[in-house]
């Protein structure tokens, strides 16, 4: 079984469209409810907060989290800027 999200873990780029779009960058659980999760790039002062909401998006982002850092075609690319937090 998948571990559930929680503070601390990384979000890494895309996170298949969970927090929009427009979203590309890694980002760091700073809070998550049961079906909510909002997350933020430690390093990023220019962005706020991310936030998500439902079931689905919540499996999407532990997806995400559980594939580690890579390219939009899947390749393994150098070590991800959030995990170095």
């Amino acid at each position: 079984m998948t571990q559930p999200l929680a503070v601390g873990d990384v979000i890494h780029g895309f996170a298949h469209g969970a927090f929009g779009r427009d979203h590309y960058r890694c980002v760091r659980v700073e809070a998550v409810g049961s079906d909510w999760v909002v997350a933020r790039d430690p390093d990023d002062d220019a962005h706020g907060p991310d936030f998500s909401t439902g079931r689905r998006a919540l499996e999407l982002i532990r997806q995400a989290r559980d594939e580690g850092h890579k390219t939009a075609y899947g390749e393994t690319t150098e070590a991800c800027p959030a995990e170095a937090n």
